[in-house]
């Protein structure tokens, strides 16, 4: 669905000069007013505008405008994309986004527009995690999608993967907030799993972006704006020093949303950044019901145990290694077993996030069971 106002709040971004569609936005008396505008009273609207003072756009130039954002809707509609604007009501457009400095004019959107409107919570990070921070995103945003909560995150590799696969596994929505456009998929190895979020119900893949947007060190900072605009809190996984990510939770305090944080090794550069946010007043996360209790409304399925789910031959080589088995030489020596057999299993368990490895020929339980 292509909002009735998808037009002239193109055409606001097409304007050239580098006014400030915020600006004008504001200053239109109607939605549509730009569509049907006078020289007299576009020229009134720049000398308004306190980032046009002084410019000119003529009636061509508008139209200009207007013609290419016609081209660029019948392109969206090719592609089966929806558009929402800032002026469409709020039974369309999310309410909680218009409290963001600056909110997006428009969203153009891949699947399912409505999930917007649903309470999302953010789950953002490294791009580098250790195994620990993968299947805490994963598991995390399984537990938060089956609570009832869309899970929000960018797309990129490492912590935002892991929470959008995550949630799609436990039978949840989730949203990717691109910093390129709905047809620059980026990171584009990244494009099959966009696909499975917009299609099937899976939730949405949205950007503020033109179409044929290459991604810029400038829009990732705008996107991190909406994906904590669109959210309750962020919940930061992992984070170095100078991590997007911390820019998402700042983001998130000026809105005034919660920050969550899972805290780390002094040691580890993945952990500088969230220790930081703890230092700071950010809440401590060990489980997903440390979200919970800070989001009224919203409850945790019953816990199961890791082990109720596991074989008995996964079972024995776990306690083998927690015993201190920890190499393929000495499990197959224990066990009896074939180094084919040893691995398989092994295969299964760090599959399931249970088992890390440590080396090339050594593997640790990640918690016991």
């Amino acid at each position: 669905m292509i909002s009735p106002f998808g037009r002239a709040a193109l055409a606001l971004d097409l304007l050239p000069l580098g006014v400030c569609k915020w600006d004008l936005a504001a200053l239109l008396e109607a939605p549509g007013e730009l569509e049907a505008v006078s020289q007299e009273r576009l020229d009134q609207l720049f000398s308004a505008s306190p980032s046009a003072r002084g410019k000119h756009v003529s009636l061509a130039e508008r139209d200009s405008a207007l013609e290419k954002a016609d081209k660029e809707i019948a392109e969206l509609n090719s592609l089966g994309a929806s558009l929402i604007t800032m002026f469409d009501g709020p039974e369309t457009y999310p309410g909680c986004l218009l409290e963001c400095y600056r909110p997006p004019i428009f969203l153009q959107i891949l699947g399912d527009a409505t999930v917007l409107l649903r309470d999302c919570i953010a789950i953002v990070g490294s791009r580098k995690p250790t195994p620990e921070g993968l299947r805490a995103a994963s598991d995390l945003a399984g537990q938060l999608a089956t609570a009832g909560l869309v899970v929000v995150s960018g797309l990129a590799y490492g912590i935002d993967k892991a929470a959008h696969v995550g949630c799609l596994d436990a039978g949840g929505q989730t949203v990717a907030v691109l910093g390129s456009s709905v047809d620059e998929i980026y990171p584009s190895i990244h494009a099959p799993i966009a696909r499975t979020i917009a299609g099937n119900g899976g939730g949405a893949v949205i950007s503020e972006f033109h179409l044929h947007m290459q991604p810029t060190v400038y829009t990732f900072p705008q996107r991190n704006r909406v994906i904590s605009g669109l959210s309750l809190g962020v919940l930061v996984v992992e984070a170095a020093k100078e991590s997007g990510s911390l820019i998402t939770a700042n983001f998130a305090l000026e809105q005034n949303r919660e920050v969550f944080a899972i805290p780390g090794s002094i040691y580890a550069p993945q952990h500088v950044g969230t220790n930081a946010l703890i230092k700071s007043g950010a809440k401590l996360v060990q489980s997903v019901q440390d979200v919970l209790d800070e989001l009224p409304g919203f409850k945790a399925a019953p816990e199961e145990h890791p082990s109720e789910a596991l074989s008995q031959q996964e079972l024995t080589i776990a306690g083998c290694i927690q015993t201190g088995c920890t190499s393929v030489d000495l499990l197959c020596e224990r066990l009896a077993c074939t180094a084919p057999q040893v691995l398989s299993v092994l295969t299964s368990l760090e599959l399931r996030g249970l088992l890390v490895r440590r080396g090339p020929d050594s593997f640790a339980i990640v918690q016991p069971l």
